[in-house]
This record gives structure tokens, C-alpha cells and sequence, in this order.
């Protein structure tokens, strides 16, 4: 499935050149979401097994929202779809 982009992209068609198109898309593309509670030891004996979860990541804290808040985005969001499929 990679061949014809490989030769979009101008590259040879041989095996190695694909594959490394291939490893190249993937790298560019690939992004991983790990979720787990920022405390107790157990987070820090994961840091410590594996440094880049800290060096090499962005870390963004999430917290809960109020439930009104969820409530009016949600509102909002199926009001905007209703308008679009009835073509208001």
C-alpha cells in the first residue's frame, strides 16, 4: 500500500527505498497518548525506568470539568450539527 505514495513521492521502487519511506511516514505520523495519575511511587519508578516519558514528552494536565460545562458544550455541539443537517 506504500508503493504508490513512494512513488508520489518520487522515490525508486525497490524494496529498501519503500520501506524506508515507509519507517520515515510512520515516524512523522505515529503519536502516542499514555494516561496514568502523575502520583504516588509507581509514577516515579516509571520515570525513573524510562526518562523520555519525561525529557521527550509533553506533559499537559488535564482536570475534571464541571458537569455544567460539559453539559453546554455538548449542547452547543449537537445544536450546530442539527442546524447543519436541516439546512437552516
Amino acid at each position: 500500500m506504500v508503493r504508490p505514495l513512494a512513488k508520489e513521492a518520487g522515490k525508486i521502487d525497490t524494496r529498501d527505498v519503500v520501506l524506508a519511506y515507509f519507517t520515515q511516514l510512520v515516524r512523522e505520523n505515529l503519536h502516542i497518548v499514555l494516561a496514568f495519575s502523575p502520583v504516588g511511587e509507581l509514577f516515579r519508578v516509571r520515570c525513573r525506568q524510562f526518562p523520555s516519558i519525561i525529557n521527550c514528552c509533553t506533559i499537559d494536565w488535564y482536570k475534571p470539568w464541571p458537569e455544567d460545562a460539559l453539559s453546554s458544550v455538548a449542547q452547543r455541539f449537537f445544536q450546530e450539527k442539527l442546524v447543519w443537517a436541516l439546512g437552516i
